[in-house]
């Protein structure tokens, strides 16, 4: 019955979905399409995806030099530089000089011009942990204070979101395997007694794992699948919602563990690595996490090895708490960061519509040009660090196709205006959308009735292609598929998770209806192997027409799509019905 309710459901839905009254493609399209043509489309790519600009990672010399590349196309066919409010470096914490300001990475000398008028120039905020944090157990003896002072990475490790050098004292309370409602009312923030502890303006004191682990048959383990019984991380935030300053965890002494320089290790390597951010933009707020190992838990609890696994089997037969706090004992963290700012920008021209009214509203036609560089971050392989990663595919084909975009409209004006954005800094979380879209967009962001992306539209099958972002308008499914009877793809929608991996994100983030024209993944991805000689030209030149005959209907319609979150049902639907389209194309997706 279940089963004949829920396809009776998807029926009613594919119904709404597919059956309702597609757009008409306004007249005058079929003159730009004569501007998009593969020998254009190979010229520029072969320009962006060769060696001599060296992978394009944001905040290199290659980097600019490509970007006036674009700047010098976008004045050629005739778009117009915007003017921009260029943001300034922003005093944060820092341990690199007295002023508290991070140092800039110096650049190569370069003699502003006037395509650098086209640039919208931000900051991106380089941070990489120090090597000189320290952690000290205070303990308060009635003959008076004793301090120990732990190593780190051999005894402790740091995870710290907010890129801020950090400096706090306060006392340690131990919550057990810090769970705060597990099942049978079990709670880690009481006492044995049933008393709740206060964790506020302390530091935390946990365990990994939970009660009865080995227990296939405890109630712990029938409800694993709730996050907060395991997840460290979910952990960790419901300490911080308590008001709690820190996390120190540990692993359980009743599991067998490697020693703690050896299992840590990787932890370490990740937490070592750069982060980038936007320096202005608000971080999510989070504590540090740090990772303790055996010998700093046993300090803490003034316990032996034996008389913690005494205290945690009693807990694992009793299901009652041995949290406490620890009054004589305060612990002292240490943080320090290594920060920069590299500079930056997006290569923004724009295209005045030729509507008296609707040309106050914008379309933003988008691709990232820059890619992973020599492979220092985003490399697929640890091998390839150090070498060219050409990022041919990903994204020379999506930046060429949207310079191909700009030249199709400049030729035949739309009703509305375009904004035609190459991003930067992509490949370091969206940065250079995010700035966009978050912090300064240069038309007004309540305006921007669309946003099309071309991200990765070369390789693969030459008939079959992706469009994303559908997850949170139909209605822009719709005018995919009227653009599409001219095209003749094999378009599909299960790509549900890549609807914030590219610069589409930010964009749906602030509730502008967006599509992401992509070609799929493939073995060479993030690699140096993505070169341009393996580019599928007539392909991109394919999906950069189908792009711009969606943007032509966004730009002239009179029907815009609408922002709206599919429903669960909806998205399954879209998902199931692509994935059974896709079998036509790759047989090994049949077993």
């Amino acid at each position: 019955m279940k089963k004949i309710l829920l396809l009776k459901k998807l029926f009613i839905v594919s119904l709404i979905l597919f059956t309702t009254a597609l757009p008409q493609i306004p007249e005058g399209y079929k003159k730009g399409l004569e501007f998009i043509n593969k020998t254009d489309l190979q010229k520029f790519i072969s320009v962006l995806a060769d060696d001599s600009l060296k992978g394009r990672g944001a905040g290199t010399d290659e980097n600019l030099e490509a970007a006036r590349f674009i700047a010098r196309r976008f004045y050629d066919i005739g778009l117009k530089p915007v003017e921009t409010k260029n943001v300034r470096p922003v005093k944060i914490t820092t341990d690199d000089d007295d002023e508290n300001t991070p140092l800039m990475k110096s650049m190569k000398t370069i003699e502003p011009d006037y395509y650098d008028k086209y640039f919208q120039k931000f900051f991106i905020l380089d941070t990489k942990l120090a090597q000189n944090n320290s952690l000290k157990l205070i303990s308060n003896l009635p003959t008076g204070s004793k301090t120990k002072e732990f190593d780190y990475r051999n005894d402790f490790i740091i995870d710290y979101k907010i890129p801020q050098s950090l400096s706090l004292s306060a006392q340690v309370v131990f919550v057990g395997y810090g769970i705060a409602e597990g099942p049978n009312n079990y709670s880690d923030y009481v006492t044995k007694n049933g008393e709740k502890i206060d964790v506020k303006d302390k530091i935390v004191l946990m365990l990994e794992g939970y009660p009865q682990q080995d227990d296939t048959t405890s109630v712990f383990n029938r409800n694993k699948k709730s996050s907060i019984i395991y997840s460290i991380k979910k952990k960790t935030t419901v300490a911080l919602e308590k008001g709690a300053l820190a996390v120190l965890v540990a692993k359980s002494p009743l599991k067998a563990t490697p020693p703690f320089v050896v299992s840590a290790e990787p932890l370490f390597k990740a937490f070592s690595n750069n982060s980038y951010t936007l320096p202005e933009l608000k971080t999510k707020e989070s504590i540090p996490l740090i990772y303790i190992n055996n010998n700093i838990l046993n300090e803490l609890l003034s316990v032996t090895a034996n008389e913690l696994e005494e205290q945690l089997h009693d807990l694992e037969s009793s299901s009652k708490s041995i949290s406490q706090e620890l009054k004589n004992k305060s612990v002292q963290i240490d943080i320090h960061f290594k920060n920069s700012l590299i500079p930056s920008e997006n290569v923004v021209g724009f295209l005045e519509g030729s509507d008296a009214v609707l040309k106050n509203e914008f379309v933003v036609v988008g691709a990232h040009f820059d890619h992973v560089g020599l492979g220092n971050y985003g490399a697929m392989h640890k091998k390839d660090k150090g070498s060219i990663h050409n990022g041919a595919d990903d994204n020379a084909s999506g930046t060429a196709g949207m310079l191909e975009l700009a030249e199709a409209f400049s030729k035949c004006k739309p009703k509305r205006s375009i904004v035609f954005i190459a991003f930067n800094a992509e490949e370091m979380g969206m940065l250079g959308s995010r700035y966009y879209a978050y912090q300064n967009p240069m038309k007004n962001i309540e305006k921007t009735v669309a946003m099309v992306n071309l991200d990765m539209i070369s390789r693969n099958e030459p008939k079959l292609m992706w469009a994303g972002g559908i997850f949170y308008s139909s209605d822009m499914k719709k005018i995919i598929e009227e653009a599409n009877k001219e095209m003749g793809f094999e378009i599909l929608y299960n790509v549900g998770l890549l609807t914030f991996a590219s610069d589409q994100g930010p964009f749906i983030r602030k509730k502008v209806p967006s599509v992401f024209f992509f070609a799929g993944l493939h073995d060479d991805y993030h690699t140096p192997l993505d070169k341009a000689d393996k580019v599928d030209y007539d392909k991109v030149e394919s999906i950069s027409k189908l792009a711009f005959i969606s943007a032509w209907l966004l730009a002239n319609t009179n029907d815009l799509p609408k922002y709206r979150e599919l429903t669960m049902d909806e998205k399954i639907e879209l998902v199931k019905e692509s994935s059974e389209r896709q079998k036509k194309y790759r047989s090994e997706d049949k077993k």
